[in-house]
């Protein structure tokens, strides 16, 4: 399993699509909050950070089952 931090899950998910709006209203939180996160800024508290990281693991798990397999 690759380690992953409160910063790098957030770039996951704008990568997949994702606007910063989305992750922080899926957090409950500003979306400043989430941009300052993403810059490392800020340190989120832990259970932000573990629902950041918890985000992007199922984002992440989401597309995978939708790749289309090669033919």
């Amino acid at each position: 399993m690759i380690a992953m931090n409160p910063s790098d899950a957030i770039s996951i998910l704008v990568a997949s699509g994702m606007t910063e709006q989305a992750i922080a209203a899926e957090l409950k939180v500003n979306q400043t909050t989430v941009n300052r996160i993403r810059r490392r800024v800020v340190t989120p508290s832990y259970e932000t950070g573990r629902a950041l990281i918890d985000l992007a693991t199922a984002f992440g798990r989401k597309a995978a089952r939708r790749k289309p397999k090669a033919a």
